[in-house]
């Protein structure tokens, strides 16, 4: 779990991890843990689409309530050194280049990579729930965990293996 030593630095999240836990109804997590929380315009854009995804209306409801803090991002000095990163990924990581150590967070592949390689600490979604229970959020991760995969959201096995362990769960929970 990079970067969770301090957690009064600026947090910045990616569309993934939002959309994951607002459709559980743990978007809150994120306000409990680090107080504020940034993100793009092309981020919000992203989660603000229209679909009307479950958890939709927490998103646009933290964006109004102050503690989900948009910020727009110019792209054009942007150059990936890996092929894969989204806008939203690339602007988070334009707007982390504006804090002094940000922490992302981020679940794409690519985007981590890309993060990591530019020395950002970068945390998923899974840490953040393994996060929230030891600082006493929540009861337990596992089944919010298993929650987001069967909400189509893609957490490996051996990531969630490896929060219950930290968090003290039995790793046998999730599916």
């Amino acid at each position: 779990m990079a970067g969770v030593e301090d957690l009064t630095r600026v947090v910045i999240a990616d569309a993934g991890p939002l959309i994951a836990l607002s459709r559980v109804g743990r978007l809150h997590l994120l306000r409990g843990l680090f107080g504020a929380v940034e993100i793009t315009g092309q981020i919000r854009a992203e989660v603000l689409d229209g679909s009307g995804f479950p958890g939709q209306d927490a998103i646009a409801a933290a964006l109004q309530d102050g503690w989900l803090r948009c910020h727009a991002i110019d792209l054009a000095p942007w150059h990936p050194r890996f092929p894969g990163v989204d806008e939203g990924e690339a602007s988070a990581m334009l707007l982390a280049e504006t804090f002094p150590m940000p922490l992302l967070i981020m679940d794409d592949r690519a985007g981590r990579a890309e993060a990591s390689a530019r020395g950002f600490a970068v945390m998923g979604v899974a840490a953040v729930v393994g996060l929230a229970k030891r600082q006493g959020l929540i009861p337990l991760a596992g089944p919010i965990l298993s929650e987001m995969r069967a909400n189509g959201y893609f957490i490996g096995a051996d990531v969630i293996d490896a929060i219950l362990a930290r968090v003290g769960e039995s790793a046998g929970r999730n599916p």
